[in-house]
Parts: C-alpha cells; structure tokens; sequence
C-alpha cells in the first residue's frame, strides 16, 4: 500500500473520529453561535423562548409572545415563536409598529458567518393589505452588543411576500445570509413591522429554525458562576437554587447535585453568554446537604461550586383540619372559630357532615350552608353578598419562610333552583385568605383584602361528581397568622340553598428543629471522712487511809 493511501485512509479514520465525538467544541473551531434557535429548550413565562429577549415600541397597539405548537406553525421540532401585533382593538393607532425578539451572541471578528431563518406571516381574512408590502419581517444588528435596538443602524428586510390567513397556515419561508461582525460581541434582532397607521388589524410571524453559525471565539476561561442556595428549606416541596452564570463562549450544561446525586440539568445546543435560572430542588433526605452546581461552557471548560443547606421535615400548622378530632354541638369543628354577616330572612349554620360524597378522608367534613328555602325567589328583603365562614390562628411560623396551603371540598346548590340561575354563572363562590397576626374570634374577617376565588366546580346538593382540591404557596409574613374559608352567596335572591364542604385542610411548612439538648453532668459529691477522737479518760487514784 503507498503512503499516499496511508495517508488518505488515516485522514478519513481522523475526519470520522471527529464526527463520532461528544457535542463539546474546542475554542477557535465552528459551531452554532445562537441559544434556542430551534425554540425547543423551553419558554419563559411571558411566552418568550428562554435566552431570548422581546422588544417593541410601543404605542396604540398591543403586542404578545407565545410558545405555539401547532404542528402547521412549527418548521422543526414542536415548537415556534410568535410575534403579534394587534390592533384589533384600537379605533386610532401608530404607523410602524415593530415587535421582535433578540439575543446577544460572542463571535470573532472579520470572520463569515452563516445566518439562518425561518418564518411565516398571517393575517386576518379581511385584511385588504395583505399582498402589499404593508406588513415585513426584517433582522438587523447591533455591534456593539448592547441589546439595544435604537442601535440598530440597518433594518435588512426578508424577502418574505407570501402571507397567509390566520386560520389556514402555510408553509414555512427561508432566508439565509453571510454577515461579518465588526466585533467580538454582537446582537442579532428579528422583527414584525406594521407599517401603516391602519387599526383593526391583526399581524402574527412565527420564527423557527434560527441560526448563526461560524468560528467559536477564543477560549475565554471557565465559567463564572454564582449560586444562592434556598432557605428555611424542608422536605416534599421544591426549592429553587439561584444560579447565575458568565461565559465569553456560551455555558452549554448545568448540572445541580445534592450530595452527589443528579437532580437536574440544563443543556443548551449553544450555551448563553450570560443566564439567570433557578434550578429545582426537592429535598427528600433531612438534615445537612451539599448542593453541588457544574457549569460546563461549550469548549468543555467547567467551574463548580457547592453550598450546604439544612434540611428539616416539613411540619403540619393547622389543628384539625381534617376535622376528624370532633366537633362542638353547633356544628362548628373544635379548634376553629366562626363568622358571618347575617342577613334579613336567611339562616347562615355549620355542621359536622359525614356523608361519604363530600368527605375527603377520614369520615367528617366541615359544612357551611346559607339558606333561605322557605322565602320567595323575589322577597324584597333578601341582601346581596351574603358571608359564612370559619377561620383559624396559625402560630408557630418563621417570618419569610415559605408554607403550601391545600384545601379539599364541594360546592353544591339546591337542585330546586330556577332557570335563571345556572351552575356556571358564579352566583356563588368558595373563598380564602388571610391576614397577618391572631384573630381568634374571626372578628378581622372584613379587613382580609386578598380573597382569592377557589376554582371548585358548583353541583348539585345531591349528586356532588368529586372532591375538588386547590393549592397556595405563602411567604409568612410574621410569626402568626389567620387563615379564613368563607361561602359567598351574591345575590337578593330567595329560595336559595348554598353548601360548602371543606375537608383536609393544611397549612404546611418550615419549622425550625429545636435545639439539642446538652445534658447537664452529674457531680457526684466527694465523700469527707472526718476521724472522732475519742478522749482519754483520767482515772484518779485516791490516797491510801
């Protein structure tokens, strides 16, 4: 075999080694420059991918994000962004109206790189402007890297004419480019623009399949990388690790451990230059843990820091409430107190109810009715927004730490209501809320100012279909707090009959573990022998007569 085979064989074996290498890329080869291009890695909560930016300017129109899935709006993958600009709404609006996302990317530069993207515009059926120009998609740059798009010096548009309606998607355009950065750091934006200041209209662009790709700038190092562990931390809820992280290529992989074992990671195809994220963290094991954060940058290049946190059980704050320790003769569960505001020919009662369909678990639920059957529909002197409740104090918390608040129940109104009045038009409502510090008598109920809805089907009195649960997380906001339930009836209407069951209520959190006890030694008393001298008796003699 000549050398020249030799050679030609061994560059082949060398070139197909590379190509069966990991993911990990050396610092001066090619490689994607963008984060999330394909959209896949997750979106944030405004509807914008994660490491990507949104932006716009404002004015008489409103704008969105959102994470689409529709299989006919996805080039690749399951997932696209979309840009909208809506003028729906708006009887008056502005002329261009930009809306967009970017993201800022470290390159080499005076060297070429290839940019890829794919898009789609729709519009509404009605819209006479959709075959003249009146609406483009356009990217530009900024070279300084500033995220800034006022710094955008040249709006390039796509030469994307096609548009489609909103109800029948079409297929996906492509544009391609060479662009040589004029520095090591840039920002790349990618817009809708509404040109004319035409209201009632609706313009959507989904982005899909964006790429940059080209020479990976030097290697810069090792990550830097900061972590805040949580606090106030316990078992069987998930606790976020603040990660923060800074790599002049792009942080590609996290990874979080507790005492050595995975809990999750994060993977990028094209790590971010610069990421905030909390990492999630569900403690099972108490007492001491190490939490162990790697950052790999796309080079390979690792940093790792490790904190420890203390980890206690988590603890139950509510007393009976599962209402399974008794009830007092009124109805009223023991250890929680009531409330109401009464009304003109209504009946406001609690009860221990053991009827199966409503229960939870265990054999009691906590019924609060208002009632007023026996009065007409129309009686003159029914009240609106009429209130039952109960409350409990929670003693005990730590201000700052965190507790989940769960509640089970029903809804149910009487079967003989009249038409008007459907299950769905929430003329009743299951509620709580709180507020800081004790009120033991629930006379504070009026001052509570963040009620919140629970989200709970209504039914029928007799045919309940389910038990329905609803959950809260709540940051104590002192040592104590009073936790109210309330069934709200809000219309004058009589011949009304309005149930509320709740059962496995808890209030469950952080709860410091006391401190050990030191044991107290026993001395034992060391025994002092003290010897008795016993005198010497004196014996007199008496003198011989």
């Amino acid at each position: 075999m000549t050398r020249i085979k030799i050679l030609i064989i061994a560059l082949c074996a060398l070139i197909l080694g590379l190509a069966l290498l990991p993911a990990t890329l050396h610092a001066g080869g090619y490689g994607e420059r963008i984060s999330n291009g394909s959209f896949e890695e997750g979106f944030g909560y405004e509807g914008v991918a994660l490491n990507w930016k949104s932006f716009n300017n404002g004015g008489r129109a409103l704008y969105g994000y959102q994470d689409d899935t529709d299989h006919l709006l996805v080039f690749d993958g399951k997932h696209s962004q979309l840009v909208e600009i809506n003028t729906l709404h708006n009887n008056q609006t502005d002329p261009e109206r930009i809306s967009g996302i970017y993201q800022t990317v470290s390159v080499v530069a005076g060297q070429p790189y290839t940019l890829t993207v794919r898009g789609m515009i729709r519009l509404m059926e009605y819209d006479l402007d959709r075959s003249n120009f009146s609406y483009v998609v356009q990217w530009g740059m900024d070279s300084t890297g500033s995220g800034d798009w006022r710094k955008v010096t040249e709006w390039n548009t796509l030469p994307w004419q096609t548009t489609y309606l909103q109800t029948k998607p079409g297929a996906f355009l492509d544009f391609a480019t060479t662009l040589t950065p004029t520095s090591n750091k840039i920002t790349l934006f990618f817009i809708a623009r509404k040109k004319f200041a035409v209201p009632n209209k609706l313009l959507d662009v989904n982005f899909d399949g964006i790429s940059l790709f080209g020479q990976l700038p030097p290697d810069t190092g090792a990550p830097k990388l900061a972590v805040v562990p949580p606090t106030y931390v316990y078992t069987t809820k998930p606790f976020p690790v603040r990660v923060t992280t800074t790599d002049g290529i792009g942080v590609s992989d996290l990874k979080l451990y507790d005492n050595d074992i995975l809990v999750t990671t994060e993977k990028h195809v094209a790590g971010p230059l610069q990421k905030d994220i909390d990492l999630v963290w569900t403690p099972t094991i108490t007492g001491t843990r190490t939490l162990k954060v790697v950052a790999t940058n796309q080079v390979g290049k690792t940093t790792t820091i490790t904190k420890t946190v203390e980890v206690v059980p988590i603890a139950e704050f509510l007393k009976n409430g599962n209402f399974e320790n008794g009830f007092l003769p009124s109805g009223i569960a023991l250890n929680w107190g009531t409330f109401s505001n009464g009304g003109r020919n209504l009946i406001d009662a609690f009860y221990d109810d053991t009827w199966t369909p409503v229960v939870f678990d265990g054999a009691h639920a906590q019924l609060i009715e208002i009632w007023n059957l026996d009065y007409p529909e129309g009686d003159p002197l029914q009240e609106p927004d009429r209130y039952a409740g109960i409350c409990q104090v929670v003693n005990g918390l730590t201000p700052g730490a965190s507790y989940y608040l769960n509640a089970n129940g029903t809804v149910r109104i009487s079967a003989t209501e009249t038409v008007t009045t459907t299950l769905t038009d929430w003329s009743y409502s299951a509620q709580w809320g709180y507020l800081p510090g004790a009120s033991a008598d629930c006379a504070a109920w009026t001052r509570v100012n963040n009620w919140q809805t629970l989200p709970w089907k209504t039914e029928y009195r007799d045919k309940p279909t389910k038990i329905n649960n609803f959950s809260a997380q709540i940051f104590a906001p002192g040592d104590s707090v009073t936790l109210f339930f309330r069934a709200w009836k809000k219309w004058p209407q009589g011949r009304r009959e309005f149930l509320v069951n709740l059962d496995g209520l808890s209030f469950a959190g952080y709860k410091p573990l006391p401190p050990p006890v030191t044991p107290t030694p026993t001395i034992t008393p060391t025994a002092t022998i003290t010897a008795t001298v016993t005198p010497t008796a004196t014996i007199s003699t008496l003198p011989s007569k």
